[in-house]
């Protein structure tokens, strides 16, 4: 038993350094500042695929109806980057911190998301 114990900390920095991004998507977190009520604001998203085989933006989930996203449904090869589009219209004053959480396939060992910030006047 004393013997388990003692391999434990030497297992545990394979495990918690294990987990990888897949996707990498720029900005990861967008400033939209003041935006007016019911504007339509157009946010590009670049994602870059810096795993070792090829994903697909299965699905793309936001917060709220008032985000909806556009992304391209075809594989994206290691190394290779797409455009992702987010349009944001607000319904609500006041200040908003949106997620937009990206669902791949194959599945990546960390989520993936955006934020959008700002503020509705």
């Amino acid at each position: 038993m004393v013997k388990k114990l003692c391999l434990w900390p030497l297992l545990f920095p394979v495990w918690s350094g294990a987990a990888a991004q897949s996707l990498r998507v720029t900005p990861a977190e967008v400033q939209l500042g003041d935006v007016a009520l019911r504007s339509k604001n157009r946010i590009e998203l670049t994602c870059v695929n810096v795993s070792d085989r090829p994903l697909v933006i299965r699905e793309m989930r936001t917060d709220c109806s008032c985000t909806k996203p556009a992304w391209p449904k075809s594989p994206v090869l290691p190394g290779d980057s797409v455009q992702v589009s987010v349009v944001l219209t607000p319904t609500d004053r006041g200040a908003f911190y949106k997620t937009i959480h990206f669902v791949l396939s194959p599945e990546s060992d960390r989520p993936v998301q955006a934020v959008l910030r700002g503020k509705v006047y």
